[in-house]
Formats: C-alpha cells, structure tokens, sequence
C-alpha cells in the first residue's frame, strides 16, 4: 500500500517509517522540511499543518506524479488547525491512525482510566481549561478525523513513549546524569516504588502500520500494562546501562516541593504521589488484544543510551519545549540538605 506519515523525521515518525518500509509498504512523508531528509526511497512531501492549503498542495503535486496515499499514520497532529487540515485532505483514504494522547481523556491525570472508552474533553470545556490545551486538542482531533475520514480511524492514545531518537529527552537527562556518577538526587517518600507504563517508539510505530494495514477503528490506550516496571527499576537499569558509580540520595516530596523542583520536568518520570496513585492506573485491554508489546526496559534503555553515543544530529532534541532535568546548583542545595540515611542504595 502506499502509506503516507504525517511527520516522519523524528522520534516517533521516522520509527513509523522505519516500520512501514520494513513492511513492505511505498511511504511518503509530510513534514515542513527542519529535521532532517527521510530515508532514500521515501518521497518527502513539504508544508506547514497550519496552513489551510499546505497538505491539499503538496498532495495534489504528488498524485501529479501517480502517488495518492491509501492509508496515513498521523504522528505530529497538535493543533485543530491541523487535524481539520488532515480530515478535508485525505478524506477517501482507507484508514488513518491517530496518535493521540492520555491527555485527550477529561479527567487523565490524575485518572485512572478504567476502559478505552472513558469520556474525553467536550468542545468548549467548562472547567477552565482552555480550548488550545494540550488534552481538549487531541480530543477535538479524535473527533474531526473520525467524522471526517471514510475509512476506519484509529485513535491510539499514548502514554509515556522511549527509546532513540527521543527528541524530548527525559530518559536521556538521567542516562547522562548517571552516568556522571556520584550523589544522585532522587524523588524519595516512596516514589521509587511508583509503577511507571511505558512503550517504545519501536513498538508502537509498528502496531500503528499493523493497524491501518487492518482497518483497526476507535480508541485504544496505547501503552504497556501497568507495572512494566517502577521509576527506581528504571532509574537503576539507567544506571547500569550508563555505567555510572552512583548512590541515589531519596529527598521527601515535600522538601522537593519546597525547593521548587517541577514534577516531570526537572526529575523527569516522577509524579507526586496524589496524582502518581492514579495517573499510572490505565487499562490497556484493547491494546493488548490487537498485539501491542513492550520490549524489555534494559533494551529501550540500552538502545537509547547507544544512540545517545552517537549523536551528532543538531536537529535531535526539540528547541521548542523546556530542557528536562534537575539544574546543578538545585541539586547541590538539596543534597547539602539531605539527611543521613537517605540513600537508595548504590550502582554501578
């Protein structure tokens, strides 16, 4: 089939290409042209999703050389403008997978989601929350594409995705902090006991080929099962696979609070724990019936950790979101204040 990435050259994109070409499939991309070139042989489509004529145009001088996409993997859909964009261009396509978010549920975090059918933000939400927000536009999303495209659509929405070419960067801010070694400030009052669900990008690129290629339709959870692992495994396999000599020094919640460290973004992974109860308690029955798997953590993470080796890509990690990490002179202030008896344990 001829298969069209929304996206396509970064993380998760450029895995669904990887898969798609594996597979067999003629692909194409459509991105606006900043990172990167796609492999040879996938032809490379330009435009900007925000502008109303951008994706009709560069699909029109495409099928002026014979290439019409039969079904569309949507990696980078995070506006309305964009996702409106898609549903009038590629309405006759014979399926479309969405990647949505967690987000897109209306009371996700804190959750839990208990089936892949919990309610979702309304238009117009009531609680405040703005329209533009992250969650209420994956929403919207969901609902122009499925409204607006003939063939089934797959809504898969995401959790929390891994693996090289994270252009994020949270599992490679602890891979390199590890590997540093030494004192590590780490979120303690049982937070290291937190399970944390994750998928690699590897995984979820090619259930998102398999399903277009099936015709899946309707909202998935796209995730591991709860309990893949718990955010002191992960932080300890980082450590390993880094190589660092480190001791994970366990600061309480509420001193970390104190001091100003953001949950997420400066100690990446960690949530407090009256949202982490819940945030992490998704049902994934749908995900694991279509076949969805979760590579062992220790290869995302090692893979992750190689690819990290070699990077000389400057286009390889976002300029546009927040650099994840705790900064240095925070870190020194909290250990200086660390109690005796704080430390997790060692590795090495």
């Amino acid at each position: 089939m001829r298969l069209l990435v929304l996206g396509g050259t970064r993380f998760l994109g450029r895995h669904a290409v990887d898969a798609a070409v594996r597979r067999g499939h003629e692909v194409a991309t459509f991105t606006r042209g900043l990172s990167g070139r796609p492999p040879e042989g996938v032809l490379a489509l330009h435009g900007d999703r925000d502008d109303a004529p951008s994706l009709a145009a560069a699909l029109d001088g495409a099928a002026a050389s014979g290439w019409r996409p039969d079904v569309v993997v949507d990696t980078s859909c995070q506006s309305r403008a964009a996702a409106e964009q898609a549903a009038a261009a590629l309405a006759d396509v014979r399926a479309y997978a969405l990647v949505s978010s967690l987000n897109a549920y209306a009371a996700w975090p804190p959750g839990p989601v208990l089936t892949d059918d919990d309610p979702t933000w309304p238009e117009g939400p009531s609680d405040g929350t703005a329209p533009d927000a992250y969650g209420p536009v994956k929403a919207h999303a969901e609902r122009v594409l499925t409204a607006g495209v003939r063939g089934p659509v797959l809504l898969a929405r995401a959790g929390l995705i891994t693996g090289p070419h994270d252009d994020v960067g949270r599992l490679a801010w602890w891979l390199r902090r590890l590997e540093r070694g030494g004192r590590v400030v780490v979120p303690g009052s049982g937070a290291l006991e937190q399970p944390v669900a994750l998928v690699d990008a590897r995984d979820l690129a090619d259930w998102l080929v398999r399903g277009v290629e099936s015709g899946w339709a309707g909202g998935v959870n796209a995730t591991s099962p709860v309990g893949t692992t718990t955010l002191g495994g992960l932080l300890r396999t980082c450590a390993d696979v880094a190589g660092g000599d480190v001791e994970l020094v366990e600061v309480p919640e509420e001193r970390l609070l104190a001091a100003g460290v953001q949950p997420w973004q400066h100690l990446p992974y960690w949530l407090p724990r009256n949202v982490a109860s819940t945030a992490w308690d998704v049902a994934t029955p749908r995900a694991q019936e279509t076949g969805l798997v979760q590579r062992p953590v220790r290869e995302t993470v090692a893979d992750t950790w190689a690819w990290l080796q070699d990077l000389h890509d400057p286009h390889a990690l976002r300029s546009d979101r927040p650099v994840p990490g705790l900064p240095e002179e925070l870190e020194r202030e909290l250990l200086d204040g660390a109690s005796v008896g704080a430390s997790a344990g060692t590795s090495r």
